[in-house]
């Protein structure tokens, strides 16, 4: 038997790739939005509401056939304000206090946490291929967490937001499966984008007008991001998926070297091979006879 990619598992693969390429510019985007003076709820509230109102221009121009019913709609809006919503709280709070670069890589031990979630509840099978490929990439983070050079706080939101994900991740390919890509991402932004306006306007918290061009990016890298995202999780499962978009914090590394001018330790530098050895491993799978 050969080693190889079958053609649906390597577009989910790539897609997941899609994904993590968009998710790395988040972080770099988040910090430039807190040099301006911008608050985690208010600058995450501006970034949904301007994604949600892109995905649904979007689907007014395209006219898609409607897909799901309102059970679905309402799970994906849900999925969108308790999951997404709080994974994100989680992970810019992080980004307040921690390098970009260390953040990132801390908030990757979120595959093995959906692996975990999701062989339980019986969404994934269990294989050994997937076991080492979750032991590769979570042993890059572990790296970073054990040598912190921020503080702790910073690397413990982050790993929340990790769990946060996770949950979502599970929960997302069970609310997916009658409602098309487009729309899961359009009604899970929604949701998103009401939990956290909701929340800045009873804290009171705006956003400084220098900090718009940068929740602006924000916004449309979520798109982006969102609709690659959902289409992996549909080829490929979420667990599979999950470790696809690994190539995330090494993205954000150089990002955050290039843009945020951040030091780049030989501690990240191993991590982030640990994490990319992981991508091979789970591509790879064997020919059936």
């Amino acid at each position: 038997m050969n080693a190889s990619i079958p053609r649906s598992d390597g577009a989910g693969v790539a897609l997941g790739v899609g994904a993590a390429l968009a998710f790395s510019t988040l972080a770099i985007f988040a910090k430039l939005g807190y040099r301006e003076g911008a608050d985690a709820l208010p600058l995450l509230a501006t970034r949904f509401s301007i994604a949600a109102a892109l995905l649904w221009i979007v689907a007014l121009i395209r006219r898609p056939v409607a897909t799901g019913n309102r059970t679905s709609h309402l799970r994906l809006l849900l999925l969108g304000a308790f999951g997404y919503g709080l994974e994100s709280f989680l992970f810019f709070s992080a980004l307040e206090r921690a390098p970009a670069a260390i953040v990132g890589l801390v908030f990757y031990s979120y595959p093995l946490w959906t692996s975990l979630f999701s062989i339980t509840a019986r969404l994934e099978p269990f294989t050994w291929r997937l076991v080492a490929a979750l032991v590769l990439g979570t042993a890059g983070v572990a790296l970073v967490f054990a040598t912190p050079l921020s503080g702790l706080a910073g690397p413990l939101f982050a790993l929340g937001a990790a769990v946060a994900v996770a949950v979502y991740f599970t929960l997302a390919q069970v609310a997916v499966r009658d409602t098309d890509v487009a729309s899961a991402a359009r009604w899970t932004a929604t949701g998103a984008a009401v939990a956290l306006v909701t929340i800045s306007l009873i804290a009171r918290k705006g956003l400084p007008i220098a900090a718009f061009p940068a929740a602006g990016a924000l916004g449309i890298a979520t798109v982006i991001a969102f609709l690659l995202m959902y289409a992996s999780i549909t080829r490929i499962g979420s667990a599979r998926s999950s470790i696809a978009t690994m190539l995330e914090p090494v993205a954000t590394v150089v990002l955050a070297a290039i843009i945020l001018n951040e030091d780049i330790t030989l501690t990240i530098v191993m991590g982030t091979l640990l994490v990319v050895a992981a991508l091979p491993v789970l591509a790879l799978r064997r020919r059936p006879r």
